[in-house]
Formats: structure tokens, C-alpha cells, sequence
């Protein structure tokens, strides 16, 4: 006795609820896009002795250098300093990294999308499956520099989960907003690439808000980034985010979703020729 499958190759709705749709369906499929990224995992570290514990130790490396380091040009206590670099660095690394995975989100995915007939979100979730892992290794490092220094827990911790949500809707968003546009104009991943590495020293990791003063702090608020590592690192701090922060990433985000279903909307279904 035989059974066939047959795979049934369906065009992308050209409409909003199109992308939505796609959304919906590629969530649903929770084990095929978590297998996705495991095993990409895995590739990555092939043969490595130490595995995906380099993802921490490069972490940590970082925190330390920058902590010994850059703590002579801040008024702040070196404690505060460590907690704002440890926080600060993990919140910063999963937002400019699911920006550039986003680049290569669909490129990457080229055998796949040409292969059999999968939601494209698939191929999103598995990326920002990826980054949630590595986002939480090295909070699982964080906590330990932070706790060593003299971190205690309060009430106010809880605002991060929020924050937490935000960062997923917009991962979800970026990704695929990203992964389309590069997929048509494969300049824009170098250009990514390039401005990344300007956000680091613009985005107050390695020095604090409290360090500037008159026109150099207004400056600040116009990165938006700014503005999501403080929603998520004011609270683990026992902070209170300021409601400036929270109204910045309130309107990117949306702005994000508008612009991510439009574009989608309008070229999803010319993704596998873009190829």
C-alpha cells in the first residue's frame, strides 16, 4: 500500500489580510520553524569544542572589556556602569541583530522558497527563534554579572515583560520587512551592515544618558534604538522607563507594521523570482 502526497504550490495573496494570513499560518507550524533553527544552531557551531558557549563568552568578553575600560569616562558608580553595559549590550544585540538576520532572512532561504510551498514567515520565526536563544544565554550571563555586583529584585523589574512583547512584534515585523527589501535590492544588506556598526557608539551602551547634557542629549532621543534598550534596561535597573521612551517605540512600532503589511502586501508573491 502507497501514499502520495501532493504539495499543493498556491500565489501569495496580493492583499494586507494576504500577509496576515501568512503570519497566522507560519506561526501554527511552531515545531517545523523551531527544528529550522536548532539546526541551524548546531551548523554554525559544527565541530566548535565549545559549542554555542562561545555565543556567552564573546558576550562576557565584551561586558568586562568595556566595563574596565569606559567606566573612567562616566560620573556614574562603577556597579551602575557594569549593569548598564551587561543589560544594555543584550538588549542592543537582539534588536540590531534581528535588523541584519532580517537581511538575509529570505536570501538565506533560497532553496526552500524555491523548493516546496511554505508560509515565508516560516523562515522569519526560525531567524528570531535563533536570536531568542541567543538573547537568552546571554541574559542568563547578564543576571550573573549583575547579581555579583549587588542587583536586587523589585516590583519594578516587571515592566520588562512588556518591553519583551514589543521586541517580539517588531523582530516579526523587521525581519520581514527586511528580508523582502533585500531580496530585491541586495545593496541594502551591506548598507545595513555598514550603519550597524555605527549604532553601537550612538546608542548609549558604552556611555550613559545621564553623562550628556544640553544639545548632545536631545540628539540622543532621535535613535530610536535609544529608546527600545532604555524600555527594556530601566526596569532590570529598577528604573522607571521614561514615558518619552515608551512613546517612541510605541509609534516606530506601528509605523513598522504599517509599512511591513504594505510592502509585503504589494511584492510577497514576487519573492521566489527575486531569488
Amino acid at each position: 500500500m502507497s501514499t502520495s502526497v501532493t504539495v499543493r504550490r498556491t500565489v501569495p495573496s496580493r492583499s494586507i489580510s494576504g500577509f496576515f494570513a501568512d503570519l497566522g499560518a507560519g506561526l501554527r507550524m511552531t515545531d517545523l520553524w523551531r527544528t529550522f533553527a536548532w539546526d541551524e544552531m548546531q551548523q554554525r557551531y559544527r565541530r566548535s569544542i565549545l559549542g554555542v558557549a562561545w555565543i556567552v563568552i564573546a558576550y562576557a568578553v565584551f561586558v568586562a572589556g568595556v566595563s574596565i575600560i569606559f567606566s573612567a569616562f562616566t560620573r556614574q558608580d562603577g556597579a551602575f556602569f557594569v549593569m548598564h553595559v551587561a543589560i544594555g549590550y543584550a538588549a542592543f544585540n537582539f534588536i540590531v541583530g534581528n535588523i541584519t538576520d532580517g537581511c538575509t532572512v529570505f536570501t538565506g532561504a533560497r532553496v526552500w522558497v524555491h523548493s516546496i510551498a511554505l508560509p515565508h514567515s516560516i523562515h522569519v520565526y526560525r531567524s528570531i527563534c535563533r536570536s531568542i536563544f541567543i538573547l537568552g544565554l546571554q541574559l542568563g550571563m547578564a543576571a550573573l554579572i549583575v547579581i555579583a555586583v549587588g542587583w536586587r529584585p523589585s516590583l519594578i523589574n516587571l515592566w520588562v515583560l512588556p518591553a519583551i512583547l514589543v521586541f517580539l512584534l517588531n523582530a516579526v515585523a523587521i525581519q520581514y520587512l527586511m528580508g523582502l527589501i533585500s531580496a530585491r535590492f541586495r545593496d541594502v544588506s551591506h548598507l545595513v551592515s555598514s550603519v550597524t556598526r555605527l549604532l553601537l557608539f550612538v546608542t548609549p551602551i558604552l556611555w550613559t544618558r545621564f553623562d550628556l547634557r544640553g544639545v548632545r542629549s536631545d540628539i540622543m532621543d532621535f535613535n530610536p534604538i535609544a529608546h527600545y534598550v532604555e524600555i527594556f534596561r530601566a526596569p532590570l535597573m529598577n528604573m522607571e522607563p521614561r514615558p518619552l521612551s515608551w512613546a517612541v517605540v510605541i509609534v516606530v512600532t506601528i509605523l513598522v507594521w504599517i509599512v511591513a503589511a504594505v510592502v509585503a502586501s504589494r511584492v510577497r508573491q514576487r519573492l521566489a523570482y527575486w531569488l
